[in-house]
């Protein structure tokens, strides 16, 4: 019975994994493929933005909700019920003929990922049997090497067949593995949540890096969020081609997974607070030089940076959040995806608003946002310790 239950969680957790990598793939193809189907239906570049940030809204308080709720209840059920309301949604984006209709799917697809998240993220950090990092790490990989494969699937099914093809493809992909995981997935036991001095020093020592983990999302989901949903509609209007558009979100994607694979040796070489510079130092930076280049490879070089300095900051952030809230770990989780929803609404919200006026504006904002996040972090380092790369952490 012992060995048919460790082949069983053996299994689940690959399965979780691959929901992870499946989930995130199927949201690459479609975030790609809906700011191209906006526009081919006329809509504006605010209107592209408005969609974008209309997901982010909902997106912005419902991962909170999903995630105390799944500390609650089963977990692999909010991953199947993610899974295969994704599914019908992709179906509905297909009868959509009106560009404003598009914000109310999108809000719709908010949902579903808002389900998923939360409870995935709680799964694989229970069931991390050799250590929380690199649990994170496998999932980090997992989703990011799936988004480095999604758009760029995205962008040649629609050159070689329509736009209405991603969306036929996810919706009958999503339906099929939601119902494989109520079958596969198996759920760990909770931990207890036992009070001890040593605990409680530790919760001290992180309660700053908190507000860095905080701020460095927030500017990482911005980041995201214009790059989502505004750079297509964006780099179509400079007469970029699908799969040119394609190539350059796979090099962000591909620099965000080469990322997250080496996050360990990054964190031992310039500690946690090191990460949190770096990530907002070269989100800046990618976002100043992109303010001012209209052509594909300057934009994949570019992109190249935004995917390090993302990369970085998001995994030095999950880490952060999913320690400070060990015992609440859908809760760690819905606080986390709340705040990469806060961004995906205020970003492509200013991205898509500024665009109508200046064409690079959104970078710029992306820009100016990252010095006020920079400003941050250098002001709490300045008050906790004197070099910017060794403030201590908390393992």
């Amino acid at each position: 019975m012992k060995i048919l239950r460790l082949a069983k969680l053996r299994v689940s957790n690959l399965f979780l994994f691959f929901d992870t990598f499946l989930y995130q793939m199927l949201l690459g193809m479609i975030g790609l493929t809906v700011p191209i189907y906006a526009n081919m239906l006329g809509a504006s570049t605010f209107l592209v933005g408005v969609i974008g940030s209309t997901g982010g809204l909902i997106y912005s308080f419902m991962p909170l909700v999903s995630g105390i709720l799944c500390d609650r209840l089963r977990r692999k059920v909010f991953v199947s019920a993610a899974l295969l309301s994704y599914g019908f949604l992709c179906i509905l984006y297909i009868s959509v003929e009106e560009p404003l209709f598009l914000a109310l799917v999108k809000a719709l697809e908010s949902f579903s990922a808002a389900i998923f998240w939360p409870a995935i993220e709680a799964l694989i950090a229970d069931s991390a049997e050799d250590g929380l990092e690199k649990a994170l790490k496998r999932f980090n990989i997992s989703w990011s090497t799936a988004m480095v494969l999604g758009p760029l699937i995205g962008g040649i099914i629609i050159n070689w067949f329509s736009i209405k093809a991603p969306f036929i493809l996810s919706a009958i992909t999503s339906l099929s593995f939601g119902f494989f995981s109520l079958i596969f997935v198996v759920e760990y036991p909770r931990k207890p949540k036992v009070a001890s001095i040593s605990k409680l020093k530790d919760e001290s020592r992180t309660e700053g890096l908190t507000v860095l983990a905080f701020a460095s999302i927030f500017l990482y989901s911005s980041v995201i969020g214009i790059i989502t949903a505004i750079f297509p509609a964006y780099a179509t209007n400079l007469n970029f081609l699908p799969y040119e558009i394609g190539l350059i979100t796979f090099s962000f994607a591909a620099a965000r997974a080469f990322t997250f694979y080496h996050a360990l040796k990054i964190e031992l070489k310039t500690g946690k607070f090191g990460m949190f510079f770096l990530g907002s130092l070269t989100l800046g930076l990618a976002s100043l030089f992109t303010s001012n280049t209209n052509t594909v490879p300057f934009f994949i070089v570019y992109f190249l940076i935004f995917g390090f300095g993302a990369g970085v900051s998001y995994a030095v952030s999950i880490s952060v959040l999913f320690r400070k809230w060990e015992y609440s770990r859908g809760y760690a989780a819905g606080v986390f995806e709340s705040l990469i929803g806060l961004g995906y609404f205020i970003g492509p919200l200013m991205g898509g608003t500024l665009l109508e006026y200046i064409p690079n504006a959104p970078y710029l904002f992306t820009f100016i946002l990252s010095l006020a996040v920079l400003s941050v972090q250098w002001l709490f380092k300045h008050g906790k310790n004197d070099h910017p790369f060794k403030f201590s952490t908390h393992r």
